[in-house]
């Protein structure tokens, strides 16, 4: 994604991190977008709480401006991480804006990452692999 500044992405991970002591995990994944649409974020921030929710951020946030994103579902068990978010109003060149939904599954045993993107306004969805590490 070439719109992603890195010192701007270290520096919002910076921010959630030290808003979030209380965190029961935090987990940073990189990908590798598969398809090459640029539409695979290549680093995701998921803020695990003590409750079980957790707050999302990605580079798509960071681009358009919005908050960590609340996770519309999360699983984490011992051997795998589930979880899915939305990013609101994308907009493409030519205009055309949509929402981008995200699916993360990350297998803790092997340390390898699935993510997926669907955006309902087109009859597509693109994948990624990466891989997720615990932050210490």
């Amino acid at each position: 994604m070439s719109f992603f500044n890195n010192r701007l992405w270290s520096g919002v991970i910076a921010l959630c991190l030290s808003a979030t002591a209380s965190a029961a995990e935090v987990w940073i994944c990189d990908f590798k977008d598969g398809t090459r649409r640029n539409t695979i974020p290549p680093k995701v921030l998921v803020d695990l709480r003590p409750d079980g929710s957790a707050l999302v951020m990605d580079p798509f946030l960071v681009h358009f401006e919005q908050a960590p994103k609340q996770a519309k579902f999360v699983k984490n068990t011992q051997t795998k991480l589930r979880v899915r978010w939305r990013v609101d109003d994308v907009e493409f060149q030519g205009g055309l804006a949509t929402d981008m939904d995200f699916s993360l599954v990350h297998d803790k045993r092997k340390s390898k990452a699935f993510i997926t993107v669907s955006m309902p306004s087109f009859d597509n969805r693109d994948s990624g692999t990466g891989a997720c590490a615990l932050r210490k």
